[in-house]
């Protein structure tokens, strides 16, 4: 990626990198252009990391801490990881005066460059003192080539067992990642609205149903409409996922809906999700034509973390076609 250079480079070899993957004080941030698009806080001792703020086009925020009604959803967070049953163990959920944290751990590596920044970090789901699955975090944000103003949020995981014995994920519809929309974009307390890839528009009509995406879109600011698609990978195991989603501005991939998975030592779990942040000119008017992101995501090759690339530095890298 441009913005690297090896030792034996001269300086006037640098460009300056257009997207770029900053380190700060207990957060990271993720930028386009010069300008924050999603941040990622990680302050130690909270109940798990978040993604907040994720920006529209318009700079205006996305996404919100809480549900309108906070008591009892102290643990929506923007954009966040979590699970209901891990070994039964309530990841998603924030019981007070437990150990039960998805703790951030560290980040391995920032990446920039001209096309996509990156940032590797490990996350332990800790529990009665002990890690009970291991998280490879691989966060990305790219600018879209073919629609102006318009990103990528890619969110890629590897789950897998701290210790090697098998690690059961129960049955549910909450996990592994959810997206707490701002108020104004919900159906329930703004003028947005949800649709889905299958034609579905409504909680009534996608929840708990499988698409290979979901869209939430509505009002960001006055005569300004923005969204977020969120796509799932064809290569995700249970392609096409069910979906939680909820008119109150909620929306979430259920992985462990309708049955329950299991990761082991020989079994890892790998998930790839996309967050499309876009603008709305109507919603009379597809914008944009979701089908057509979702297939270049689908076609995108996944991320990888080297731990010793060929400068004896780290790397964060996609994968190689086949």
């Amino acid at each position: 990626m441009t913005g690297r250079r090896s030792p034996q480079s001269d300086s006037s070899d640098f460009v300056f990198p257009r997207c770029q993957a900053i380190p700060q004080l207990e957060r990271a941030s993720l930028r386009i252009d010069g300008r924050e698009v999603v941040g990622y806080e990680f302050e130690p001792g909270k109940p798990r990391p978040c993604f907040v703020p994720v920006l529209g086009p318009s700079g205006k925020e996305l996404t919100r801490i809480g549900h309108p009604h906070p008591v009892g959803h102290e643990h929506h967070r923007s954009v966040w990881f979590g699970h209901q049953f891990v070994d039964d163990v309530n990841f998603w959920g924030e019981v007070p005066n437990t150990d039960i944290q998805v703790r951030h751990k560290r980040v391995l590596w920032y990446e920039d460059g001209p096309d996509w920044a990156a940032f590797a970090a490990e996350i332990d789901w800790y529990a009665d003192g002990k890690n009970r699955l291991s998280q490879l975090l691989i966060a990305a944000v790219e600018p879209s080539v073919r629609w102006q103003g318009c990103y990528a949020l890619d969110l890629q995981s590897r789950f897998t067992s701290p210790d090697g014995r098998p690690v059961a994920l129960g049955k549910t519809n909450f996990g592994f990642l959810g997206v707490r929309l701002a108020k104004t974009i919900s159906e329930q307390f703004g003028g947005g609205r949800l649709t889905g890839s299958e034609g579905g528009i409504g909680e009534d009509a996608i929840f708990e149903t499988r698409n290979r995406w979901v869209d939430y879109s509505g009002p960001v600011a006055p005569g300004v409409m923005e969204g977020i698609a969120y796509f799932d990978h064809p290569d995700n195991p249970r392609h096409p996922s069910h979906w939680h989603v909820r008119r109150d501005g909620w929306m979430s991939a259920a992985f462990s809906h309708p049955e329950a998975y299991g990761v082991a030592a020989d079994h890892p779990l790998d998930l790839r999700y996309r967050l499309f942040i876009h603008g709305v000119a109507d919603f009379e008017s597809s914008f944009p034509d979701l089908d057509q992101p979702w297939q270049e995501f689908a076609e995108t090759p996944p991320y990888e973390y080297i731990a010793r690339d060929e400068t004896g530095f780290p790397s964060i890298r996609r994968r190689p076609r086949a």
